[in-house]
Formats: structure tokens, C-alpha cells, sequence
């Protein structure tokens, strides 16, 4: 017989264990699951939102109707009433599992209470000691189990509606796109839609908490009114008074909040500017004057940072000392009303354990009040949208962009990238296994000394807590041996002053904490950013040339944002969470010394379902990276098949989205299933705690046993806190590793310190090729054993048949290239013994496509405001530019709508012109530049001293010039006067007929 049972037990757990590992499996081979219903997403909320339409249509506001009136003329309301109807199944699951979650864990907490109570030797029920350590185990396998049922139903939830309300959108938009001509505003309104869209479904995954959280509320001041009576109202009115403070805070927050994204939006402008005119900005030696401009928009960025950390801090004060205070009140108006009113260890740590219990829901239902002001905005938009039947949306797109910055506010906060790198992306930035190396770099960009400081002032806070608790546990101990009414009223004065002066020093411990942590993260984002503007600015421009700017972009933008705001919340939490574990386990082996037996089994499954979820969420941002995202405007081709070319970007979209919606589903049910785990390691732990000290309820005192039991039950929280930001912490510290890599790419060659550049130079403008060579690059083709020379003021022509080469030439002038052998002399001086700086901002350029930056033209022409205002008048004049630029301070932005291709390169030659240029550069215009005759006489007239250089492909070109210089394949092969090479000159002869065809 026991054979038998052996034998059935052994094939239950092989059962058992194949049906685990068939999920993991499941859950791990994701991309090949499918499910059609997912397509239909869209297509249902389609058929519910023509039928609320055709409800608008017929309902006349009848009497037996009023609801569904309200809800179909209600702007908004009739959007979220739509989905609503659409989720109704889900919604009202997710509502039940709320329900249960809250009674489950006042459930909990009557375990608790019965528990305590028996350990006083007053049981409730006739139980024995093994029956209530059962019965707090399967209370909190059962919250457990609920919690993670409803955060995995209502985040499902979430996403479904996102994914009908996405192809909704862009179904609309492409059925509005038909005419080119609006095709561009449709995908830009669609792409600023997207964030209401995310607010909407945020709100209809949050529904539940509107009838949950009433109840809960209810139930726990009822709860507290039996335990304490009338006294309990001090507390909760304190509460909702604290709860008011808090909302006054984050509403100033949220203004804070909106300033900081314009700043942002600015600093994000002006790099981009910087990134995609990086070739014009370092050839002309401007990398100081971006790098003081992206610097003060930086300042200001990071001063708002700062104030908005001390506001943060203030709020985590309240919200930290929230349950402190509103215990004080309460306990102390109980003990202060009626001399006969004493503590015991279940009225203190059942009601401890409510107040923490009823904080939750009233921030909860304060930030769904806010909530809702901002979803009723955002789903009338989309209302408008969705209803929209003229296809001309340009009025619908002003009005958008006037709300721009709250919806980027949103979306840098809410839509961080949910795609990984591109291919292109990870190859150029190399990811480390790990992120110890990063982490490391952050922590000493953060300073040591801050990190130790904060680690100190998290540790108070943690002792000081548990002083809290531990005076309370003594004070219920000490009430049962007092005799008389005055040591009682004593014993309660002490004991309420000590407690008092515990909360002020938690207090000052939690501001300390927090101003470390505002110190420590202002000085790493002050630190990176300024190694990471230094280290792209002095890149090489061959590695700039062979970068996707966008990745640049990113790293500015994204990466920053992570290293500014969300790594020290991350590093913040993490060990807040990771001292209150040790301060837990090591008060509760202190209470019960055996504990210390199972403390090293239960550290190490931990530690082991730890690192497993790390390594889900490693799979789903991979998976993540896998599926594209949605991109309507690479659909924009062909315009002659605009029906065929709207289904087929529809079933793109549509796919796209399907798949998405799978990826995220089931990336739920792996996080879920990772942290359902962990909750296996805290039941157990709470098993063997409730175990140990109801065994040892005849040698123990009640109240510290119930200081152990709050201890056990609390650590759900903290673990799953902890796990969540050591998974955040090692994925955000990649974006420190992607700003790394760019400060240890190799940069230009830079000047000894020692060396001094040669004032005034060049001074006469002389230019020797000694055996000058160079290799192959992005840059600049190969050049071999190039000889040549120029005198002073001579005006000199190059040709060639490529392009590429006469580029070359710029680039071995202003070295963007270097030199495998030979030299460059100018006046003497090799270019290569020359800083950079001085180099380029002595040599002068005017290109074929001449740039403007976004500053003033002023700025522009004198970018180091070296010359007066008359100056640059006077210079705008001989250019004839004066009367078109009515000011020299006149906005470039809006200069360009205005200024021509020519009259940018007499732009680029006033600033040649004030800076007395003695080497000047001029690349081929364009056929159709009207401004050419101008730019040549105002150089012949007004730098006769200065050697010029003309670049050209057409020897038509360059024939004003003294000398021509014909290069073929990187060698100069013909180098004398026009009027020579016409009658020797064998390959210009070549270009010039070529050019006279047409050819060149």
C-alpha cells in the first residue's frame, strides 16, 4: 500500500513538473502563438462606434432613455461609453477581482488580528496554533493569486483597448488620406493623437478603481471605528487634509512638469539642428558656440530638474510620514479621551496596518479625479477625429498643436520607446552582458560621497521605523504591568512624546534622503552631459558621416531623460527596498533565532526568482524589438493607386498592431508569472514566521509577536518593489552605457597644452602640397603624392570630374581628414602642428548648399560678435542684402522662407568679409543661383589679397580664375592658366567638351 501511494505521489510530481515546464515554454515561445480575435479589435470598436453614432442620430433625448442620451451627447463620455461597451465582459471581471483583492486582504489582516489575539490568550476562535498559521498561509496565497489575476486582466484590458483605439485611428486617417495633399497632416494629427489615445485606455484600465475604492474605504473606517471609536475621526480627517496638501503639491508638479518639456522641446530642436548640420557647424569652427548654447538650454533644463526634485521630495515626505501622522492622531485621541482606553497589540498594529491599507485608495481616487479632467480633453479630441468627414483636417491640426506640450509632456513620460534599438542602432552601440560596468560609471558620475550619504540617511530612515513600531510593541507590554491611573498617565505622556520625536526624526531623515539623491543625480546629469555635447562636437566628421542622426538624437533626448529622472528613482527605491529586507529579516531573527535556519534557503530562492525575472524582462524587450512598429508615411509612394495603397498600408497597420497587442499580452503573462513565484517565496516565508512564533506564543510576549507577523506580511510589497527596480535599474543603465561609448570613441587629434597657434595666421595666404597623401575614407577620397603650390592672392581653380574629389580637397585643408604622409604648408606652417580650432575658424568656406542656423542672422555672420553693428550693416550692404534683411537680428527661422540659396552663400562671404579672410574656399553654385556674378566681384574687389580657391566639376566655371588645377583619381595631373590648359591642358579639354554636351 505505501508502495502504491509512493508510486502515485512520485507521478503526481512528475505530472506536475512536466505541466511547469510546458508552460515556461509556452511562455517563452510567444512569437508563435496566435490569436484572430486579436484582428477584430479594431473592427469591433468600429461596428460599436457606428451604432453610438446612429444612437446620436435617432435618440431625441426619450424619457426611458436618459442614460444612454447622457452618454451619446456627452462630448467625450460617448468614446469612453463605446469602449466600455466593447470591454464589458473584461471590465467587469477586472471589478470583481478588485472587489475580491480588498476583501482579501482585510481577510488577511483579521487572520492577523485573530492570531494576536490568541497569542493574548483571548482566541476568538477554538483553534489550535497549526490551524491559524494554515489559515494565514492560504489568505495570502489567495490575495496573491488575486493580485496577480487582476493586474494581469486589467493591464490585458489596457492594451486591447489601446489596440482598437489605434487601428481606429489610423483606419480614419488613411480613409481621409486619399488626397496627397492632406496625407502629411493626417499622419502627423494621428501620431499627436496616439498620447490621447494611451490617457483613454489608461483611464478604462483604472475604471474599476471607482467602485472598488468607495468600498474599501468604507470598510476600513468601519473597521477602525470598532477598534478605536470615536477617535478615529481625528485621524482620517488629518488624512484627508494630508491627502489635499499632497494634491496642491502635485499640482504644481504637473505646472513644473510642462515647463520642463518646452525646455526639453527646445534643447531637442537645437541638437537636432546640430546633428543634421554637423559637416557645415565643424568645418566652420562652431563647436563652442553649440556647446554654450545646447549648455545654458541644459542649465535651465536642469535648475527646473532641481526644483521639481525638491517638490518631489516634499511629496514623498507627506506620502512616507502620512501613516505616521494619522496613526499619531488616531492612537493618541483614543488614549487621551478616556483614561480606561488602553492599547493592546491588536487594536495598534490591526489599526497601523488599516491606515497604511486606506492611504492607497484616497491618493488612488484623488489621481483618477485628476485624471479624468485631462481623459475628458483628450477623448473629445479623438471624438472630433474619429467624426471627422471632411478630409480637409488642417483646422483639426492647428488645434492640436496648440496643445503640443502638455501631450509631449505625456508622451516622454509615458511613451518611452516601447521598441528596442534598431539593428543598425545595436551595432553601433555594443551592449555588454550586464550592467555592473555601467552602474558603475553612473555611480561615479553620481559622486561617492552622495551615494554614501544616501545610504546612511536610508538606513535612519529604516531604523527609525522600526524604533516606531518596536515603542509601540514595548508600550502595549508595559500598559498590562501598570497599577494606578498615574503611572499610566505617565507611562502614555513618555511614550507619546518619544513616538513624536521618532516621527520628526523620520522626517529629517526622508528630506536628507531625498536632498542626496537631488544632489547626487543633479551632479551625474550636469557630468554626462557635459562629457557626452564634448565628446560628439569633437567626434571625427567621417564617423558623424556614417551615423544615423536619429541614434545621436536618441542618446541626447531618451538616454539623458533616463539618466536625469528615472535611474535615481530606480537607485532611490532599490535600496530603500533592499535595507528594509534586511531590517525585517534581521528584527525577525532577532525575535525568533531559529528562523535563521530557513533564512539562507528562502535568501537563496529569492535571489533565484530574482534573477529569473530580470531575465524575462531581457525577453520581452527582445521580443519587443522584433515586431516593427507602425509607420504610415512609408506608404506615401505611389499616389496615382490611392485605394489599392490604403488597403494595402490598412493591412500593415492592422498586422502591426496584432502583433504588437500579442507580444504585450503575453510579455503580462511571463512578468505575471515570474513575480507569482516570488509570491511563492514570501508565502513560505510567512508560513515558517507564523509557525515559529504561534509555537512559541507561552514564551513570547503578544506584542512582539505581532511586531514579527506585520513585519512577515509587509514584505510582499517590499520584494516585489525591489525585484521590479533591480530589472528597471539594469535596462536603464544601458542608456549610460550608450553615453559612454561615445565619450571613449576616439576624438580629433588635439594641440599640446604647451603649444601656442601662431597669432594673426595666415599672414599672407600661401598654400604648399609637399607629397601629400591620404587614405580612403567617408570623407574624402585617396590622394598620392599630391605637389603643387599657390601664391598669395592668386585666384586658383580645381576641377575635376568627381565631386567627391574636389570634397577632398575641403576636407584636407581643414583636415577632416589627416595626412598618411607629405604635409600642407600654409605661410610656412604646417596645418597639421595647428589646432583644429584655429585651423578652421581661419579658412573660410562657401559652400554649394549653404547653411542657416536657427539664430539670428546677426549670429550668423559674426558668430563671436568680434565686429560691431555697423560692421556687419556695412557688409550686409556691399553684399546687397540690407533692404532683404530689414535687421541684422532678424530670426533666421524665418529667414529661411525668405533668403535664396545665393543669397546665403553672400551671406557666407559677409562673414568671410569680416573676417578679413586670407584663404577663402568656394565650392560650385548651383545652375540657377542668380547671386554668382555678385559673390565673384565682391571677392575680386573687395579680398584682393586673399587666396581663393574655386571647386568645381564645370570648367566653364573657373575660368576667371590665374591658374586651373585638374585632379584625376586622387592626382593632380594639369595645373597652369586657362588659356594654356585650352591649348595642352589634354583631360580639361576633355571636361570642357564634356560640359558643353552636357555630360558633366
Amino acid at each position: 500500500m505505501r508502495c502504491s501511494l509512493t508510486g502515485s505521489f512520485r507521478r503526481f510530481l512528475c505530472d506536475v513538473r512536466w505541466a511547469a515546464m510546458r508552460c515556461r515554454k509556452l511562455l517563452l515561445c510567444l512569437i508563435d502563438l496566435w490569436n484572430d480575435e486579436h484582428s477584430d479589435l479594431s473592427l469591433d470598436f468600429e461596428q460599436a462606434w457606428r451604432m453610438q453614432l446612429r444612437n446620436n442620430e435617432e435618440i431625441k433625448d426619450p424619457e426611458g432613455e436618459a442614460l444612454l442620451s447622457f452618454f451619446s451627447f456627452t462630448p467625450g463620455l460617448s468614446l469612453l461609453y463605446t469602449l466600455c461597451t466593447m470591454l464589458r465582459s473584461s471590465l467587469l471581471k477586472v471589478t470583481v477581482l478588485r472587489l475580491s483583492a480588498d476583501l482579501l486582504i482585510l481577510f488577511g489582516l483579521f487572520t492577523l488580528r485573530w492570531a494576536i489575539l490568541f497569542c493574548e490568550g483571548q482566541p476568538v476562535l477554538d483553534w489550535a496554533e497549526y490551524v491559524y498559521t494554515l489559515v494565514i498561509l492560504g489568505s495570502a496565497c489567495c490575495y496573491a493569486v488575486s493580485q496577480h489575476l487582476l493586474q494581469r486582466l486589467s493591464r490585458k484590458t489596457a492594451a486591447s483597448a489601446q489596440a482598437a483605439l489605434s487601428g481606429a485611428l489610423c483606419r480614419k486617417a488613411l480613409s481621409l488620406s486619399n488626397s496627397p495633399q492632406h496625407q502629411t497632416d493626417c499622419t502627423e494629427v494621428v501620431s499627436q493623437l496616439s498620447v490621447d489615445a494611451d490617457r483613454v485606455t489608461e483611464l478604462v484600465g483604472t475604471l474599476p478603481w471607482l467602485f472598488s475604492s468607495p468600498l474599501r474605504v468604507a470598510l476600513c473606517v468601519w473597521i477602525l471605528w470598532i477598534e478605536l471609536g470615536f477617535a478615529v475621526m481625528g485621524g482620517v480627517i488629518l488624512l484627508l487634509c494630508l491627502v489635499l496638501v499632497q494634491s496642491s503639491m502635485e499640482h504644481r508638479i504637473r505646472l513644473l512638469q510642462c515647463s520642463q518639456v518646452v525646455i526639453r522641446e527646445e534643447s531637442k530642436n537645437l541638437i537636432k539642428e546640430m546633428l543634421n548640420e554637423i559637416k557645415a557647424l565643424k568645418l566652420q569652427a562652431w563647436e563652442n558656440i553649440f556647446q554654450h548654447q545646447v549648455s545654458e538650454v541644459w542649465e535651465r533644463e536642469l535648475e527646473t530638474l532641481r526644483v521639481l526634485g525638491y517638490l518631489k521630495a516634499f511629496s514623498t515626505l507627506i506620502h512616507i510620514c502620512m501613516p505616521f501622522l494619522v496613526c499619531l492622531f488616531s492612537l493618541g485621541a483614543f488614549v487621551l479621551m478616556d483614561e480606561g482606553n488602553v492599547l493592546t497589540p491588536s487594536q495598534v498594529f490591526m489599526c497601523l496596518c488599516i491606515f497604511r491599507m486606506l492611504l492607497h485608495p484616497i491618493l488612488k481616487v484623488h489621481t483618477l479625479s485628476s485624471h479624468l479632467k485631462e481623459t475628458e480633453q483628450s477623448a473629445c479630441r479623438l471624438e472630433e477625429f474619429l467624426m471627422t468627414g471632411d478630409p480637409d483636417t488642417k483646422n483639426f491640426h492647428v488645434d492640436t498643436l496648440q496643445e503640443l506640450p502638455s501631450r509631449l509632456q505625456h508622451c516622454d513620460r509615458c511613451n518611452n520607446r516601447t521598441h528596442c534599438e534598431t539593428e543598425k542602432e545595436s551595432e553601433l552601440f555594443p551592449i555588454r552582458k550586464g550592467s555592473g560596468g555601467a552602474l558603475w560609471q553612473y555611480l561615479r558620475a553620481f559622486g561617492w560621497h552622495w551615494v554614501i550619504l544616501t545610504l546612511l540617511a536610508q538606513l535612519g530612515v529604516c531604523l527609525v521605523g522600526v524604533a516606531h513600531n518596536g515603542l509601540l510593541c514595548v508600550w502595549t507590554a508595559e500598559a498590562k504591568e501598570v497599577q494606578g491611573l498615574e503611572e499610566w498617565k505617565e507611562l502614555r505622556n513618555s511614550r507619546l512624546s518619544v513616538y513624536t520625536l521618532f516621527g520628526l526624526l523620520q522626517a529629517l531623515l526622508v528630506s536628507w534622503a531625498a536632498y542626496c539623491v537631488n544632489c547626487g543625480s543633479f551632479r551625474a546629469s550636469q557630468s554626462l552631459q557635459c562629457n557626452l555635447i564634448s565628446s560628439v562636437l569633437h567626434l571625427p566628421l567621417s564617423v558623424h558621416l556614417t551615423t544615423d542622426p536619429t541614434h545621436l538624437l536618441h542618446t541626447f533626448t531618451q538616454n539623458m531623460y533616463v539618466v536625469e529622472e528615472q535611474l535615481p528613482q530606480h537607485l532611490h527605491t532599490l535600496g530603500s527596498c533592499l535595507l528594509q529586507m534586511i531590517a525585517s529579516l534581521l528584527l525577525i531573527t532577532f525575535i525568533i533565532p531559529v528562523f535563521s535556519i530557513a533564512l539562507c534557503p528562502l535568501t537563496f530562492l529569492f535571489l533565484t526568482v530574482q534573477s529569473h525575472y530580470s531575465s524575462v524582462q531581457n525577453q520581452v524587450r527582445h521580443m519587443s524589438s522584433v515586431v516593427p512598429s507602425v509607420h504610415m508615411k512609408q506608404f506615401n509612394g505611389d499616389p496615382t493607386l490611392p485605394h489599392m495603397r490604403e488597403e494595402l498600408c490598412l493591412n500593415h497597420v492592422l498586422q502591426t498592431l496584432s502583433q504588437n497587442l500579442q507580444i504585450q499580452q503575453n510579455s503580462i503573462d511571463m512578468e505575471r508569472w515570474a513575480l507569482l513565484r516570488l509570491d511563492a517565496v514570501w508565502a513560505v516565508g510567512l508560513f515558517l514566521i507564523s509557525l515559529v512564533l504561534l509555537d512559541s506564543a507561552d514564551s513570547l510576549d503578544s506584542g512582539i509577536i505581532a511586531l514579527a507577523l506585520v513585519y512577515g506580511f509587509s514584505m510582499r510589497e517590499v520584494m516585489h518593489l525591489y525585484t521590479v527596480s533591480s530589472a528597471e535599474i539594469s535596462s536603464k543603465a544601458l542608456a549610460v552605457q550608450r553615453i559612454c561609448v561615445y565619450t571613449k570613441m576616439e576624438k580629433e587629434p588635439e594641440c599640446r597644452k604647451d603649444h601656442r597657434d601662431p597669432p594673426d595666421w595666415p599672414w599672407k595666404g600661401e598654400i604648399e602640397f609637399i607629397q601629400y597623401a591620404t587614405e580612403a575614407c567617408p570623407t574624402s577620397p585617396a590622394f598620392r603624392g599630391v605637389n603643387f603650390s599657390i601664391s598669395k592672392g592668386e585666384s586658383v581653380g580645381v576641377i575635376s570630374r568627381e565631386k567627391a574629389e574636389t570634397d577632398g580637397v575641403i576636407s584636407c585643408l581643414f583636415r577632416a581628414v589627416e595626412a598618411s604622409c607629405g604635409a600642407i604648408l600654409i605661410d610656412g606652417v604646417n596645418i597639421a602642428s595647428v589646432s583644429l580650432h584655429t585651423l578652421r575658424s581661419r579658412l573660410h568656406l562657401i559652400p554649394q548648399v549653404p547653411v542657416l542656423f536657427s539664430s539670428s542672422v546677426r549670429a550668423n555672420v559674426d558668430p563671436y560678435a568680434l565686429c560691431s553693428d555697423a560692421q556687419v550693416w556695412q557688409v550686409l550692404e556691399l553684399c546687397q542684402l540690407k533692404e532683404k534683411l530689414l535687421h541684422p537680428i532678424q530670426s533666421s527661422s524665418t529667414a529661411h522662407r525668405f533668403i535664396s540659396s545665393g543669397e546665403k552663400r553672400l551671406l557666407c562671404l559677409a562673414r568671410a568679409l569680416l573676417g578679413k579672410a586670407g584663404v577663402l574656399l568656394v565650392e560650385e553654385a548651383h545652375p540657377d543661383s542668380e547671386s554668382e556674378c555678385l559673390l565673384q566681384q565682391l571677392v575680386r574687389t573687395h579680398l584682393p589679397e586673399c587666396t581663393v580657391l574655386w571647386l568645381s566639376q564645370n570648367p566653364n566655371n573657373v575660368m576667371h580664375t590665374d591658374r586651373v588645377l585638374v585632379l584625376d583619381a586622387g592626382h593632380p595631373v594639369e595645373f597652369d592658366s586657362p588659356s594654356v590648359l585650352l591649348q595642352q591642358g589634354k583631360l580639361f579639354r576633355q571636361l570642357l567638351r564634356e560640359s558643353q554636351r552636357g555630360g558633366v
